[in-house]
């Protein structure tokens, strides 16, 4: 009987450090898994770095498009942290009003409102309705857009957002607030800028959106700007090539 009791606790024993050692073996591969996750690879801008030149012939230049706009030119350093921009724009854009129109008749539409005139030969009234010209939609062609185009520009790729005073380089001057956001993938980043400006109707806002679009091989960039300010908007989308390194 003894021995018995003795063979039983000798099994409860063994079974007791079985389980402790599974437990312990469990804690260690949920641990290290945690690591695993904790050291997943951050989404990089390094592929954007380079000079980018404007891609005429994938871009739509026949309508809403600055007519004086020779080249586009960026050229992008990354250092991991931050992302600094240069722009270059070779051409005397200024502002103004898009000449394009669209070929069909959008721009007349028919008033419901009717008028009944009297007949002169004494028979029943005529009525007839009147045909009004709509109003047209003003657009700037992409001449905004680009005309608000910063000299100089890093952009803090944590997400976070920096302030600075715009330098006189630029054709407007002010303060702006800028913030970007890289794609998890790093093929992907969205700029915003806002820009306040002290004019002579008081301070104004203007804000600034850019999405920018890497091809898969790499070589070609999808480039969106909008710029909203508080009575007009306009918009620009370009291709740009990458240049290769000498």
């Amino acid at each position: 009987m003894r021995r018995l009791t003795s063979l039983l606790q000798t099994l409860l024993l063994i079974a007791s450090i079985c389980l402790a050692t599974a437990a312990h073996n469990a804690t260690v591969s949920w641990s290290a898994f945690g690591e695993v996750q904790d050291q997943s690879p951050t989404p990089s801008a390094s592929a954007f770095a380079g000079t980018w030149v404007l891609d005429r012939e994938n871009t739509k230049t026949s309508k809403d498009f600055p007519r004086k706009l020779k080249n586009y030119k960026i050229t992008v350093v990354d250092n991991e942290l931050a992302l600094n921009v240069q722009s270059e724009v070779d051409g005397q854009v200024e502002i103004e009003v898009s000449r394009d129109r669209a070929p069909d008749n959008s721009d007349i539409v028919a008033n419901t409102a009717s008028r009944t005139t009297a007949s002169s030969s004494g028979g029943p009234p005529r009525s007839s309705t009147q045909v009004t010209p709509k109003a047209q939609k003003i657009t700037y062609g992409g001449t905004m857009a680009v005309f608000f185009t910063p000299n100089n520009v890093t952009y803090n790729l944590s997400g976070e957002e920096a302030k600075f005073d715009i330098k006189q380089g630029d054709k407007v001057t002010g303060t702006a607030r800028v913030k970007a956001k890289l794609d998890k993938r790093g093929n992907q980043i969205q700029f915003t800028t806002i820009r306040r400006m002290i004019t002579m109707k008081g301070d104004i806002e203007i804000t600034i959106r850019e999405v920018w679009k890497l091809s898969k091989d790499g070589k070609s960039l999808k480039f969106e700007r909008t710029v909203e300010t508080p009575s007009a908007r306009d918009e620009i989308v370009m291709t740009l090539s990458k240049v290769a390194a000498a």
